[in-house]
């Protein structure tokens, strides 16, 4: 009697890895296994699409492979600004790069690029905007122009005044703005108060005819000519045209005589 031949119909995975092997009559057909999966690699997904060769009506040894389709995988690039809002999210292919948006504004900021790299993608990425803070000059001036300090202060910081100026026969008031929250380049000034001083008009005797307040470096004014019985009224004692600081002025005054035949002379001789 004859034997019938009997073959090995052997069912391979993409990679060589034996998934069946089955003996199988000569003539007949062998029985494919569940269909395999292929883990996906970062690049690509794969999909089993059937067996390479026959395994119907087996004539001799065979060996069929498991055949797939690929698909390039795509990520998520996502552009934050430094707030942590999404200014763009792009899907790429692996490998490939994701176009930036345009550049983000920020108020008091100046922006420098992104942190991390959106090319050759390899995976989802957050790229975040970067900035840095702008910096603004404070100057602080005197009454007359003069500098007295300049200050280079962050955006939205505060300056720091210098030392209280001094000017002569005024006082210090302050300065004429804010330097906190700086946004811009500022200029401020220092104010002043002018002194005021009293002048006091008095007669030979103490008698007080006159008292005036007088800005620094102005005159005081006079009052009338004081009278004294027997004396002449010949002017004040000091010069009150450029108060620096309180003064008193005293009246003066030169004696009228009478020679014995009653002519009357003016000056005391």
């Amino acid at each position: 009697s004859s034997v019938v031949n009997k073959y090995t119909v052997t069912f391979k995975d993409w990679n060589g890895t034996v998934l069946k092997t089955q003996t199988v009559e000569y003539g007949a057909n062998a029985t494919a296994p569940a269909n395999p999966s292929r883990p996906a690699t970062a690049q690509y997904t794969y999909t089993f699409t059937g067996w390479s060769g026959s395994y119907t009506n087996v004539k001799g040894n065979v060996t069929v492979t498991a055949q797939y389709s690929s698909v390039v995988n795509k990520y998520t690039v996502t552009f934050k600004d430094w707030n942590g809002t999404v200014i763009k999210s792009q899907s790429v292919e692996y490998g490939s790069s994701a176009t930036a948006p345009s550049d983000p504004v920020r108020t008091g900021y100046t922006f420098t690029g992104w942190s991390g790299s959106y090319t050759n993608i390899k995976g989802n990425v957050t790229v975040t905007a970067t900035y840095s803070i702008n910096t603004y000059t404070v100057t602080f001036k005197d009454w007359d122009g003069t500098v007295l300090a300049t200050r280079t202060v962050n955006y939205g910081s505060n300056a720091t005044a210098p030392a209280n100026p001094t000017r002569t026969g005024y006082t210090f008031k302050g300065w004429d703005k804010a330097y906190t929250n700086i946004e811009a380049n500022t200029i401020v000034t220092a104010t002043y108060t002018i002194n005021t001083y009293t002048v006091t008009f008095k007669d030979w005797d103490g008698t007080v005819l006159d008292t005036q307040t007088v800005n620094y470096g102005s005159a005081a004014t006079a009052p009338s000519d004081p009278y004294r019985v027997g004396y002449k009224f010949i002017g004040w004692d000091k010069a009150f045209s450029n108060i620096t600081s309180n003064l008193t002025v005293t009246a003066q005054y030169k004696e009228i005589v009478v020679n014995l035949v009653g002519e009357f002379n003016e000056w005391n001789a």
